[in-house]
């Protein structure tokens, strides 16, 4: 005589075997259900990241003296290239002998800089920059002007972005 087991949902008893085969109809379906959606997503490691960097100089009263922001987006255009896209803006005192400068830095994490200048009376500036990088690499952002010694550039911090890949 074969053995009658109770389970759960409509069916109070069925036999062990009815039993088993059922259990793994449900352990198969709820696999296939975990695993398929994982499966077919497209790939989640690419990212657009808001990008907000600055540099701000005052003087000794605490007036701003120079304000350089790049306000915008970095984002991956596949494994190994980058777009770069916003507003370089600026407020630059007038009280300076010669014109003022502001400078967008960037470049891959791996590799050396690249820069725009523009004069700060050009501000705000559309920013649209495309680059090639290692694969995976991620991408750095600097703003700054020419408020140093003899109308040197100084930044402010350097801010990294990692955007992944596509």
């Amino acid at each position: 005589m074969k053995q009658l087991l109770p389970l759960e949902g409509k069916c109070s008893i069925a036999p062990l075997s009815a039993r088993r085969a059922r259990h793994l109809a449900c352990v198969g379906a709820a696999l296939a259900a975990a695993v398929l959606p994982v499966a077919s997503a497209a790939p989640a490691s690419a990212t657009t990241r808001e990008a907000h960097v600055s540099y701000i100089q005052r003087d000794g009263w605490g007036n701003i003296k120079y304000d350089v922001r790049f306000n915008g987006t970095v984002r991956s255009d596949g494994p190994t290239r980058y777009v770069i896209q916003g507003d370089l803006d600026a407020y630059c005192h007038d009280s300076t002998i010669t014109g003022q400068s502001i400078s967008l830095g960037y470049g891959p994490s791996k590799n050396g800089w690249q820069y725009k200048s523009y004069w700060c009376t050009d501000a705000p500036v559309k920013i649209n920059i495309e680059g090639n990088r290692s694969s995976g690499d991620s991408v750095d952002l600097i703003v700054g002007a020419t408020s140093g010694v003899f109308n040197s550039y100084s930044y402010g911090s350097k801010q990294t972005f990692d955007i992944g890949t596509d």
